[in-house]
């Protein structure tokens, strides 16, 4: 049993996810319900989360070749969801729910009908995105038994177990620490956030067009001497 294998899994997923970081994006998206209505929400969110990224984990290779989807298109997918989250948060701007919805419905069903608001950035692409997808495909290419499978599939959980309770602790988070506080740390991820967005896009559109983004990419015709990037052939 290779344990490095796993080990380096659970770096490279719990890096990807980070359970820290994801939470002033939550707090943002979350602030106008309740904390039993956020516990609930928490749970439907690593739910679906587990279900899709362990299909990925399993299955991704051949669901991508299905669907004929090349990882390049769809980290520019991502990116780009992921850019228009990072703008929203910068500006202030989060997901409300109507005012009679909050006073009649029950906290379960608050819970879905906010988590169907925020599915898309929460879920996708910030938790199931074009970097733990990648992450996935790759470790799950290198599954040769159902024993591998399984003890990844088990640190996969532990790891959105770790997420969920940094989810659920952001209730505990928004009465300790002055709105003001949380308002600044979410336009700092803002920016991040879009910060990591545009790297996406770039990425996925430099694999797709490698001579055009990459500037190390064309040759430069240099005092009669051909260079690649300022490297002399």
């Amino acid at each position: 049993m290779n344990w490095n294998f796993y080990l380096n899994f659970l770096a490279a997923i719990v890096a990807i996810v980070n359970p820290v970081a994801i939470v002033p994006m939550w707090s943002e998206l979350t602030q106008d319900v309740s904390t039993q209505v956020k516990t609930r929400l928490a749970w439907l969110t690593i739910g679906v989360s587990v279900i899709m990224l362990v299909m990925f984990l399993l299955a991704g290779k051949y669901i991508l070749q299905f669907f004929s989807i090349d990882l390049v298109v769809f980290k520019v997918a991502g990116g780009i969801l992921l850019l228009l989250t990072g703008i929203r948060m910068i500006d202030g701007q989060n997901v409300k729910m109507g005012s009679q919805e909050l006073e009649e419905g029950s906290a379960l069903y608050i819970a879905k009908m906010k988590f169907r608001q925020i599915f898309v950035p929460m879920v996708i692409p910030f938790i199931v995105g074009p970097g733990s997808i990648t992450t996935l495909i790759l470790f799950g290419g290198g599954l040769n038994n159902w024993t591998d499978s399984i003890l990844l599939t088990v640190v996969l959980v532990f790891t959105l177990f770790l997420l969920l309770l940094s989810l659920m602790s952001s209730s505990w988070l928004d009465k300790r620490i002055d709105p003001l506080v949380f308002t600044a740390i979410s336009r700092l991820f803002g920016i991040i956030v879009t910060a990591i967005a545009i790297q996406f896009i770039l990425e996925g559109l430099g694999s797709a067009f490698p001579t055009w983004i990459n500037g190390a990419s064309p040759l430069i015709e240099e005092n009669g001497t051909v260079t690649e990037a300022g490297n002399n052939i």
